[in-house]
């Protein structure tokens, strides 16, 4: 058991990160997908997306997307991202599938992990023949979404470089605060907060744990536009609310976490037992 923060944090990051490197897994599930769909569709493109390859993802709870570029004029003119999303799943009829909650994606299940969420997409070129953007169907409204996932990597990449291995690594504890007090905020969602709070070094686990959720909340107060569209127009005005009041609990609570070790005070017994009060048991107790 831990006697200081610092390696609390180390062994609560132990805990709930998915550690290695899943790059071979996500490319033998991608190959394993497109030899499936090959069969029903023409495909012009794939590529893994999602927590995994960013290295964002938590231990249990890692989502891998692969992104299936369909024919336009075979597969997406003149269908509705509905109709699209289904005709995936009609084409893995012999095969356990679902639907993933945000309506993008059809979820593929194998008998080990992971499983895979299948996003059919178009591809909207330029005049000089590269690409704009992907777009995404949402069947919960039954409209294209614009995306640019693998900008969106490389944002997430850059500002690790940028910030250094705690950018991951809070993203990572943000995600289990997330899913440990109700599960509002989407994956997506809190990584591109991240990208907009965080600038430079963040070696100081607990302030910048801190200041993630005091910068964030204002974020959060009004719609949050992100390159192509809004990254939290999935939020209900009382949804919004309730996570407001989280973070405003949360933010009172790791402001006392943090100030209890903070200069000269040397509280690490109180600090960990707010950080646990925080992060729940996941969070390892003093001594």
């Amino acid at each position: 058991m831990p006697y200081t923060v610092a390696a609390s944090f180390d062994q609560f990051y132990e805990k709930i990160n998915l550690a290695g490197d899943h790059r071979d897994t996500a490319n033998r599930r991608r190959d394993d997908i497109i030899n499936k769909l090959s069969k029903s569709f023409e495909i012009i493109e794939s590529f893994s997306s999602g927590s995994i390859p960013k290295y964002t993802a938590l231990r249990g709870h890692a989502d891998l997307d692969v992104m299936v570029v369909l024919h336009y004029g075979k597969h997406v003119k003149g269908k509705t991202p509905t109709q699209v999303l289904q005709s995936i799943r009609s084409s893995l009829a012999e095969w356990k599938t679902g639907a993933r909650r945000n309506g993008q994606a059809v979820t593929l299940h194998y008998k080990t992990w992971p499983n895979v969420d299948i996003v059919p997409v178009s591809r909207t070129t330029n005049s000089d023949g590269t690409i704009s953007h992907y777009n995404v169907p949402d069947s919960n409204t039954d409209t294209w979404i614009e995306s640019r996932p693998k900008f969106f990597a490389s944002q997430i990449e850059a500002k690790s470089t940028e910030c250094g291995k705690n950018f991951r690594r809070i993203i990572k504890m943000v995600k289990h605060w997330n899913r440990f007090h109700g599960d509002f905020l989407r994956s997506y969602h809190i990584e591109v907060l991240a990208l907009k709070v965080f600038t430079g070094n963040l070696d100081d686990t607990s302030w910048h744990v801190h200041k993630f959720f005091d910068d964030a909340r204002t974020l959060l107060q009004q719609p949050l536009w992100y390159d192509k569209g809004y990254a939290d127009d999935y939020l209900s005005w009382a949804d919004r609310q309730e996570v407001l009041k989280r973070f405003d609990k949360v933010i009172e609570k790791s402001r006392t976490a943090w100030y209890n070790t903070y200069g000269t005070n040397s509280d690490h017994k109180g600090a960990i037992e707010v950080w646990q009060q925080i992060f729940g048991n996941s969070f390892p107790s003093y001594g």
